[in-house]
């Protein structure tokens, strides 16, 4: 996960260690790490000396973090990039710089940001910001796909997770901000024990109770108010007469549950490069913060909760029960109603930030400008596609589907496209569905 830290340490010693992530000796502690038999170090934060990015990832039954940031004023740490036969990482603390010499760690992101972090809400008042720690994970699917390789899942996730974090900046009362504490993702399927799958075929509800569990029975190396899974396979549910699975869904998540361990989980499917359901995505992290579906009553498991009867419609927003969420990308009366009452219900625990470090200042990009409609409707559909083309930032793919008699009839599906795909002349980019100039969005 992404943080400011320190560790509140004497002088370290230069040499190889492997962190372990314990339970803190310290009360006031958030955990603390064991870097040898009897060095262990308690966390604490601070918006001070700098950034660090928590990467995990499970192999061979084993999770396993990568630690880098400083230990105190003259070392640091940082992993080295190799394994042992245990499968664990070792980390090199090594002596910091002197403050005039440029320090270097080597963190799979493409900037850093000198905006300074917002402040704690430490009072029992609800803050009129609303900052959810999120951790991203992806399955073994999307792993290989992004070449196995760091920096473009953790560039992938950080770009994705800013569309989303765009879509719900749009919020007014309370405002919301998401913050990514963390990215974890799974190498192989036997580490991804909890997916239920058949044909390839992922099952929406079974595999996300089987994820709420293993989020509460793992330790990570920053809790946080929401778990978020992605995968590179449809999703489905079972026919209630055949208990076969069929691809029905595109995402799933608990209503108002954010914070509630074990249930403050969601699932959506993933398909890289393309930042392809960003909208479900955000769709399904609604329902966690609070929203039902326009148009719904109050959700059974929360006393109190106000539903969204009054916003059947128009069916424009966010929430809206189904078909494709597109403009204006906005959520409606209702949802800020309903995840200002859960905000209020969770309670100080829930509301307040416990990383004043925001990783996505780390970079403000998107989508990449060099996706183009005839790459996503290839990568959606390729062995029926036949064209692709796009107007006022709407994909339309065209595929050849078996028509009557053997012959094959033209089926056209529309995609909404995400932020920052390339439109129009003179460089502009699509952005909440207008194709328009954003160097002042992502810059």
């Amino acid at each position: 996960s992404a943080t400011l830290i320190i560790f509140s340490v004497a002088t370290a010693h230069a040499g190889v260690v492997y962190p372990v992530l314990i339970e803190s000796r310290s009360g006031n502690s958030r955990g603390a790490v064991q870097l040898s038999k009897d060095y262990v170090i308690d966390l604490e934060e601070s918006s001070v000396l700098g950034d660090s990015l928590f990467l995990s990832e499970a192999g061979h039954g084993v999770v396993n973090h990568e630690l880098e940031g400083y230990l105190n004023f003259t070392h640091g740490i940082e992993p080295l990039r190799i394994h042992d036969r245990s499968g664990r990482i070792p980390h090199k603390i090594f002596p910091l710089p002197t403050p005039e010499e440029t320090i270097h760690l080597e963190i799979p992101v493409e900037e850093r940001s000198d905006e300074s972090p917002p402040p704690k809400h430490d009072t029992a008042e609800p803050p009129s910001e609303w900052r959810p720690e999120i951790y991203v994970m992806f399955d073994s699917v999307i792993h290989k796909y992004l070449k196995e390789s760091k920096y473009l899942q953790a560039r992938y996730i950080i770009r994705l997770m800013n569309i989303v974090n765009a879509i719900f900046k749009t919020v007014r009362k309370p405002r919301i901000n998401l913050q990514l504490v963390g990215i974890f993702r799974f190498k192989t399927r036997k580490d991804e024990y909890f997916i239920v799958e058949e044909d390839n075929i992922v099952s929406s509800h079974e595999s996300l109770s089987a994820f709420g569990r293993f989020t509460e029975n793992t330790t990570f190396a920053r809790p946080a108010d929401l778990y978020f899974m992605l995968v590179g396979r449809r999703l489905g549910t079972r026919n209630k007469e055949t208990n076969k699975l069929s691809p029905s869904v595109y995402g799933s998540a608990l209503t108002g549950m954010v914070c509630v361990k074990g249930s403050n989980v969601g699932i959506a499917e993933e398909r890289p490069p393309l930042y392809y359901r960003f909208a479900t995505i955000a769709h399904e992290i609604g329902h966690l913060l609070g929203s039902t579906h326009d148009g719904n009553g109050p959700v059974g498991h929360i006393p109190g909760h106000p539903g969204a009867k009054e916003c059947e419609s128009p069916s424009i927003y966010m929430m809206k029960r189904s078909g494709h969420r597109g403009p204006p990308f906005l959520f409606s009366n209702c949802s800020e109603k309903e995840m200002e009452f859960v905000l209020k219900l969770r309670g100080e625990e829930c509301w307040k930030t416990k990383s004043n470090y925001d990783f996505f200042n780390v970079t403000k990009e998107v989508a990449g400008s060099s996706i183009t409609p005839e790459i996503l409707c290839r990568r959606i559909n390729p062995e029926q596609f036949a064209s692709a083309e796009m107007k006022d930032c709407v994909i339309t793919c065209s595929n050849r589907v078996p028509g009557k008699n053997g012959s094959q009839e033209i089926k056209k599906n529309i995609h909404f496209a995400p932020f920052g795909y390339p439109c129009g002349k003179n460089g502009g980019r699509c952005w909440f569905g207008n194709c328009t100039n954003i160097d002042d969005q992502v810059c």
